[in-house]
């Protein structure tokens, strides 16, 4: 292993970064990478072998609590030889050696074999889900109280706080900042059910999305009931008709049963896997589908 290197990636690495996921399948666009650069640019790697690029990994720190780990990739022609593992431990050294006191990540079933002996503990099962949004499936937002684009992020952000535990907003305001049309709020429970609002409002749901290489990516989807989840959702398939969409929803929760009756069928499991300690687990059953594997 001594021909390998690893060093910090910067934006130069963002084409190499674009071949590795290609090469996966993922469906990570440039922008995503850029994303992850300006989240934690000390924060992301390269692996190197005789001075060759051969991996990556990116870390995501949320409010100096939470760190995640995504995009371990290596390249098809080194895999076998250690690379991924080396990766995944260095970014784990560098987030401990900040003081980050929990580490996370979304497994797949083979990645799940090298975090367990890390120390790597379930959290709970997620689904990857696809569909082609159907039009007949939608609702014109006027209809149920929705609006569009992320005038009130406070709101978004206090919500998303407590469904995910600890504050994002450098991700949240990347995402609906680069993509307002994609954004959709309600801000009573009633209006979910396309009744006059209450007299009293509350903020009760949101849901973005974003382009991706083989579809768009529906996430964060956070709500108070599965009634203004629907309404969520429903918006969202009228704005993307025709389109393939990918979700990341948790198993075992209502959210798996509203996709089912859209169209969306199962792709790949996932596990949300902690490690260090678990002290902000939010809130997960108003989590109807996790932003991104890569970043929580």
């Amino acid at each position: 292993m001594s021909a390998l290197h690893i060093r910090r990636m910067t934006v130069n690495d963002v084409p190499f970064g674009m071949e590795m996921k290609t090469a996966a399948g993922w469906n990570q666009v440039e922008a995503d990478w850029r994303a992850f650069l300006s989240y934690n640019p000390d924060g992301c790697f390269i692996a190197e072998w005789d001075g060759q690029p051969v991996g990556t990994t990116t870390t995501t720190i949320h409010d100096g609590k939470v760190a995640w780990i995504g995009m371990v990739l290596v390249h098809p022609g080194f895999r076998r030889l250690g690379i991924g593992k080396t990766l995944l431990q260095h970014a784990i050294a560098w987030l401990q050696h900040r003081g980050v006191p929990c580490i996370k990540l979304d497994a797949t079933p083979a990645g799940k074999t090298v975090y367990v002996p890390l120390g790597f503990r379930d959290e709970y099962e997620l689904e990857r889900v696809e569909t082609v949004a159907n039009a007949e499936c939608g609702m014109r937002n006027a209809e149920c109280g929705i609006e569009k684009g992320s005038s009130d992020m406070k709101a978004i952000l206090a919500l998303d706080r407590e469904a995910f535990g600890v504050l994002r907003k450098p991700v949240l305001q990347r995402l609906a900042n680069e993509h307002p049309d994609l954004c959709w709020t309600i801000s009573s429970p009633s209006s979910a059910n396309c009744h006059l609002p209450s007299p009293i409002s509350q903020f009760s749901g949101f849901l973005l999305a974003r382009p991706g290489a083989n579809a768009w990516h529906l996430g964060p989807w956070v709500a108070r009931s599965p009634e203004t989840a629907e309404a969520l959702l429903r918006a969202c398939l009228a704005r993307l008709a025709g389109q393939r969409i990918f979700a990341d929803v948790p198993v075992n929760h209502p959210a798996r049963q509203i996709v089912t009756r859209y169209g969306f069928v199962a792709q790949r499991p996932l596990t949300r896997m902690w490690l260090g300690c678990n002290d902000w687990p939010g809130n997960s059953t108003l989590t109807y589908a996790v932003a991104d594997p890569a970043k929580g």
